[in-house]
């Protein structure tokens, strides 16, 4: 993906997040590993049922749940499930482009 192109996804994404279009999935006050099985079982349903995006709120916080909802959306961009993600400017939201099956 070029410069460019990552500059119209982040619009994109910025965009999105303040849609109610999207399937979303809120992990407030959640612990950590009950977040993380919440959001595998989310991403491979949402995977499964073929949504092109969904979107994750895991709020700023103590930065805890955020680093981990990122490190596990790299892991499923490394297994080829996600296709991207950004995380928008409020910050403890992301938006994640699913990749097709």
């Amino acid at each position: 993906m070029s410069a460019r192109d990552d500059g119209l996804w982040a619009m994109a994404a910025e965009n999105l997040s303040n849609s109610n279009q999207l399937p979303e999935l809120d992990l407030h006050g959640l612990a950590v590993h009950m977040a993380m099985g919440e959001l595998e079982s989310f991403l491979n349903s949402e995977f499964m049922a073929g949504a092109e995006a969904v979107k994750i709120i895991c709020g700023i916080g103590t930065g805890i749940l955020l680093n981990n909802t990122k490190k596990l959306l790299e892991e499923y961009h490394q297994h080829g499930l996600v296709e991207d993600f950004v995380q928008v400017k409020s910050g403890g939201v992301f938006i994640v482009s699913l990749s097709e099956k």
